[in-house]
Order: C-alpha cells, then structure tokens, then sequence
C-alpha cells in the first residue's frame, strides 16, 4: 500500500507539473480534441520504457555529456513543435474550421485551410510519437528516473517483487491519468467558449514550447562548452 500511495502521489504532481509534454497535451487538445491530447498523455508509457530500462540498472550514471546532447536534441524538436502550434493558433484566427485544422499538415497550417480533411486518428498517431520522442529527448525525465524513480522502484523490488510493479503502475496511471483530464478540460473548453479560446490555448502552448526550448537549448550549449 505504502508503494503504491507513492506512485499516486508522486504521478500526480508530475502530472501537474508544467513542461513540454504537458504543453503538448494542451495544444494538441485545443487543435485536435480530447483524444488527441489524450494520446499525447500515454506516450510516456512507451517512451518511459526506454528511459526506465536505462536508468533502473545504472542509477545516477548517466554520463552528464549524453544528458546535454539530449537536451540539444530536444530543444531543437520542441521549438519545431512550438512553431506548429503557432501556425496553428494562426489558421484558428483566420477562420479555420477545427475539423478542417485537424487536418492541415504541420508544414503548411496556413496555407492550406480549404484542403479535404485527413482521417482524425491519423493525427492521434501523429501526436502520440511527436510526443514519445519529445519526451525521450527529454533530460529531465532521465534525471527523474535516475534520481528519483530508480531508487524507489529498485527498493519496492527489494522489498517484494510485486511492490516494484504496484509503485510503476500507480505512478503511470496517476501521471497519464491528470494529463488526460486537463485534455479534456481543454477540449470542453474550446467547444464551450470557441475559437477565441482555442487561439489563445494554442499561443499560451506555443509560446511555453519555445521558452521550455531555449532553456532546453541554453543548458545543453552550457553544458557541452565548460
């Protein structure tokens, strides 16, 4: 029981707390829908499995180089994704019809608002490896893992086996779980207040991607050069 009120507790408040993939969630939700953000909220069930699976075994030796090239990594993916969810809020401003955004490619958001709309789960597919690669190329979810996560599902294992199990699957419901119902809140949002609230939804995400990128950036470019 102990292990898994720790997982719960320790899911939500990550879940709550603001980074990119929690942006991502919000963007995704207000451009797409629900499901779509709900899709961005489980890529850290498979993205995690790399991350967890390098961590567990080697806690807190993770070579500080390979955390910094990450972070340059993922500040350049995460400023492709704000300069999306920009474009987006653009066509959201020029008239855009939601379904008809769903289906704009990423690259030409604006420039083709009256073409034939896309399958909407394809955009759900999308979302969900944007974001599992965004959140791989995520060195705060490493240094989680190998300060935090490691140590405690390593002393559950110790304890029991099954304990191990119990503190994972608590902390991925709980984390997964918030981030689906703020997709959600966001979603019902946009059908209640419309597309006013959706532009400002996709700009307030666009511009927190590129600040989460810059300081990504800042401190992978800090940490290569000392």
């Amino acid at each position: 029981m102990h292990f898994i009120v720790l997982g719960l507790a320790i899911g939500m408040a990550s879940g709550l707390t603001p980074g990119p993939l929690q942006t991502l969630v919000l963007s995704q939700a207000a451009r797409f829908g629900w499901r779509a953000g709900a899709a961005v909220a489980c890529a850290p069930l498979l993205s995690d499995a790399v991350i967890v699976a390098g961590t567990v075994g080697v806690i807190g030796l993770v070579p500080r180089t390979a955390l910094y090239l990450i972070s340059t990594a993922g500040a350049l993916l995460v400023g492709y994704i704000a300069a999306d969810a920009w474009k987006a809020s653009v066509a959201v401003d020029a008239g855009l019809a939601p379904a008809q955004l769903a289906a704009v490619g990423e690259s030409e958001v604006a420039a083709r608002a009256g073409s034939t709309p896309k399958a909407l789960p394809a955009g759900h597919r999308t979302s969900f490896w944007q974001a599992a690669l965004m959140n791989l190329l995520n060195p705060h979810a490493w240094l989680f893992w190998a300060i935090v996560g490691a140590p405690i599902t390593l002393r559950a294992i110790h304890a029991r086996m099954v304990y191990g199990v119990f503190f994972a699957g608590a902390f991925y419901l709980a984390l997964v779980g918030i981030k689906i119902v703020l997709a959600v809140l966001v979603a019902r949002g946009v059908n209640w207040l419309g597309s006013g609230f959706q532009k400002w939804v996709l700009r307030g995400s666009a511009a927190g991607l590129a600040l989460i990128a810059i300081l990504l950036l800042a401190n992978g470019i800090t940490g290569l050069v000392r």
